[in-house]
């Protein structure tokens, strides 16, 4: 008994663990600051169930906090009824440390100057917090749930389902209060993403190139020799139906300019296609190690 006891409190006081918690309570309260410092006094409504309780309050005084606390339990429901006892769980811890953060911290200092400046700030605070909350394996619900819920029962893509519930709910600014606090609501909301993106992705920019050049072998040298790694994929042209490789190479995008200079000199008729690559980790990159949950 005693050491399945020891085994239990080795697994969830293991160091990833301590660091998941940490990054759970730090992120949830940076989303408390950007709530009350910036949003709540310029009624900025930045989408989820943040901006329904900031709606809420600027509409009927119902306390942030309140609201956060009260729409938690229909939320977690659905979500355990339609999503699964997994995701529900994963998800209540910060649902309820969410409102009681923000009525902790309401006493934090209040920012009441220039509405751009707390569009942007509030949404890059807010949004460092919840992708903190998302790197430590856990969410603070809200519209996640029924955006999920789309997902999974009708087949509506994330991006969509981001739009129709969280675009629901900017839309109300513009409605309910005026067109000036809806449009920065926008920015605010588009600050937000950005952030999370940045603590997503660790803030790493690559670019990933697929080229098909008839003089492959000289290229894959040349590359080589400047530190690119180049993976090679056999492909066929539809068209031709000539058998060809295709090189994959995924560099930092300070380096496309040299990759290009360098496919120009080995093959100006080559055929490349460069596109944004969202995250990289392995070999060179991150070590996969580095963000395991």
């Amino acid at each position: 008994m005693l050491r399945k006891g020891e085994m239990m409190m080795s697994r969830w006081f293991a160091p990833q663990k301590l660091m998941n918690y940490a990054y759970m309570l730090g992120g949830t309260m940076l989303i408390a600051v950007g709530i009350n410092s910036f949003f709540v006094p310029f009624s900025l409504v930045a989408g989820g169930m943040n901006g329904v309780s900031i709606l809420l309050y600027r509409l009927f005084a119902i306390s942030p906090d309140v609201s956060l606390f009260w729409s938690n339990f229909p939320l977690l429901l659905m979500s355990y009824f339609f999503i699964g006892k997994r995701y529900t769980l994963n998800t209540i811890v910060c649902s309820f440390l969410l409102p009681v953060c923000v009525r902790l911290m309401q006493a934090f200092p209040v920012y009441s100057g220039d509405p751009m400046l707390a569009a942007l700030f509030g949404g890059i605070i807010a949004g460092l917090g919840i992708g903190l909350v998302f790197r430590g394996g856990s969410s603070t619900g809200g519209t996640g749930i029924p955006i999920q819920i789309l997902h999974d029962y009708l087949k509506i893509p994330y991006g969509l389902g981001v739009i129709i519930v969280d675009g629901s709910v900017l839309m109300s600014a513009f409605i309910f209060l005026d067109f000036t606090t809806g449009l920065y609501s926008l920015i605010a909301l588009a600050c937000v993403s950005k952030a999370v993106d940045y603590v997503q992705t660790g803030g790493v920019s690559a670019k990933t190139c697929f080229i098909i050049s008839n003089k492959s072998a000289s290229l894959i040298d040349s590359l080589v020799k400047k530190d690119f790694g180049v993976t090679i994929v056999e492909s066929r042209g539809a068209y031709s139906q000539e058998d060809k490789q295709m090189l994959v190479c995924t560099c930092p995008q300070k380096r496309v300019s040299e990759l290009k200079e360098t496919l120009k000199a080995e093959d100006k008729a080559a055929f490349c296609v460069i596109f944004d690559t969202k995250e990289v980790v392995g070999n060179r990159w991150e070590s996969l190690d580095a963000d395991s949950k």
